[in-house]
């Protein structure tokens, strides 16, 4: 199904796109984060899984620490389960928008409640693959880093890329309204989550921003035979024996615990990385 673009995101994408372009500063007069910072996380699930220090954030201190304990570092993790940049088109699932309209939404709350911010880590993508194509998921990111450029000037932007799923151990893509222009059900779910993750990359090029490639690191890890880094489907891993030829425990996307522990050092790697 081709959904027409509503007159709102048209006005948002423009709006926005004409404020990133005025107020944007260059990315070589990003914040020293030498001695640490504040950092913000938006983005999905992949970032808001887990508690305690099992959580993205907490190991990323840890890391963080243990690399200079002499730094200060703060986190703030605003990435929430089901979320995708918005605003909506047709009736997606999920949780729901970042963005409502250019004026309304959760983002302008985070960024009411975390004015001051040295670093922001942005993950979406694979809720925002079953709201709108790869091309309307690009004016997304314009759209969102056009307020961030505003609202957190000279703060490091860092764009992540999405899942990679372990091919030995996963289901093809199934839905019905798919967003990828051709995409046929049955292929890889890889397949359908890299035409957003190349408009990550390419956003990333083109304005000089950090990008950490979570879905390259976890196929690197994968290649290496470290694939055991996503959860399984309401079940638990001591139970894979029970299910060698069942695919269907594998359909979880979100990473366990070793999962996150790969992407928050990678994460880690992007903060501190030399400017």
């Amino acid at each position: 199904m081709i959904h027409r673009r509503i007159p709102v995101c048209a006005a948002l994408c423009l709006t926005l796109g004409t404020m990133a372009a005025q107020t944007a500063p260059s990315a070589t007069s990003a914040k020293d984060l030498s001695n640490g910072g504040t950092v913000l996380i938006l983005g999905d699930s992949i970032l808001d899984l887990h508690r305690g220090e099992k959580r993205v954030e907490a190991i990323m201190k840890r890391l963080l620490d243990q690399r200079a304990p002499q730094a200060q570092w703060t986190i703030y993790n605003e990435a929430r389960g089901g979320q995708y940049i918005g605003p909506t088109v047709g009736a997606p699932f999920g949780t729901g928008p970042l963005l409502d309209t250019e004026t309304a939404g959760k983002y302008f709350d985070i960024a009411q409640r975390h004015p001051n911010v040295d670093a922001v880590i942005v993950e979406y993508g694979h809720n925002d693959g079953w709201v709108y194509s790869p091309a309307h998921f690009r004016e997304r990111l314009e759209a969102l880093t056009g307020l961030l450029r505003r609202d957190y000037p000279g703060a490091v932007l860092i764009f992540c890329t999405t899942m990679h799923i372990d091919p030995k151990h996963s289901t093809p893509v199934s839905m019905r309204e798919l967003k990828v222009p051709g995409f046929q059900t049955g292929r890889p779910k890889n397949d359908y989550l890299q035409a957003y993750n190349k408009e990550i990359r390419e956003f990333a090029a083109a304005h000089r921003y950090e990008l950490a490639d979570i879905y390259q690191r976890l196929e690197e890890e994968t290649v290496r035979g470290n694939w055991d880094l996503r959860m399984r489907n309401n079940g638990d891993p001591k139970d894979d024996a029970q299910h060698e030829s069942d695919m269907a425990w594998f359909t979880n996307s979100h990473p366990n615990d070793r999962g996150t522990e790969v992407i928050a050092g990678l994460l880690v790697e992007a903060l501190t990385k030399s400017r």
